[in-house]
């Protein structure tokens, strides 16, 4: 858990699904040059963070909710959540799990998966993590892991503190390298984003990238008929898109990111 002490609402950024903290820092630097608390965790089973044994949205954000009351003082907070991290941060507004957030922003959420894609996640959930006889090749499988290959070299200065933070030396073997992330983590499946909606207790606000090639903008008009009837999401079903980004906009153009947080005037 890496944060930023100032008098505005804290703005909390979360990672998707195989990444870590460190995918924000563009944007974390960005935000909180004025001053604005910015708290950017790692998941339970990425990163720094220790494996667990039960890995659901609401577990990540029961973990997040104890940190920001412990740390924060319950003051009000904002959350911006990227991929698996949107659907953590639609998990806190409902307030099931304390306060909600003033606001929710997500990018690149997930919503359409196919019967194929859902009959794999307990195979992949269940298999023991992957090694490598060098750091290279653990660093390919990150990059696959979250979204990242094809888009990046992994030599991309943008990509440092990311993949030091997601490749380390496997602890077992002392020789061998893989990923920080517990396989088991996929098992957390795919959002319910008609039930996460209607609870939501603060505004949501949707977005990705136009070349994202796990969501695009017309499955948004899956959440035509929840946002009809909740006034706090009615914008989801037209999201903001990123021209010319991919699934992960807040590396590509940490700026574009940014000014789109700010015409939410999230903080």
């Amino acid at each position: 858990m890496s944060g930023r002490s100032g008098d505005s609402v804290t703005l909390v950024l979360l990672h998707g699904l195989g990444a870590n903290r460190h995918v924000w820092d563009g944007v974390a630097e960005l935000l909180g040059a004025d001053g604005t608390a910015v708290v950017v965790p790692d998941f339970r089973g990425h990163g720094a963070a220790p494996w667990s044994g039960n890995y659901s949205f609401g577990a990540m954000a029961a973990d997040l909710a104890e940190v920001l009351q412990r740390d924060y003082g319950g003051r009000p907070y904002t959350v911006v959540g990227h991929s698996m991290g949107g659907a953590v941060g639609l998990a806190l507004a409902s307030g099931w799990f304390g306060p909600p957030p003033t606001h929710v922003a997500t990018i690149g959420v997930k919503l359409r998966w196919s019967d194929e894609e859902l009959s794999r996640i307990d195979g992949l959930a269940s298999r023991p993590p992957r090694t490598f006889d060098n750091r290279a090749g653990a660093v390919e499988w990150f990059m696959k892991l979250s979204g990242l290959f094809g888009v990046f070299a992994p030599d991309d200065p943008r990509l440092a503190a990311t993949i030091d933070a997601g490749v380390i030396a496997d602890p077992d073997s002392g020789s061998l390298w893989r990923t920080a992330q517990d396989p088991a983590t996929v098992g957390v499946g795919p959002p319910d984003m008609t039930g996460l909606l209607p609870a939501a207790k603060c505004p949501v606000s949707m977005a990705l990238g136009e070349h994202d090639p796990l969501v695009a903008p017309d499955h948004h008009d899956d959440l035509a008929s929840t946002a009809a009837t909740s006034p706090l999401a009615a914008g989801v079903a037209t999201p903001h898109v990123f021209s010319g980004l991919g699934h992960n906009a807040m590396i590509e153009d940490p700026a574009a990111v940014a000014r789109w947080l700010g015409s939410l005037s999230l903080i």
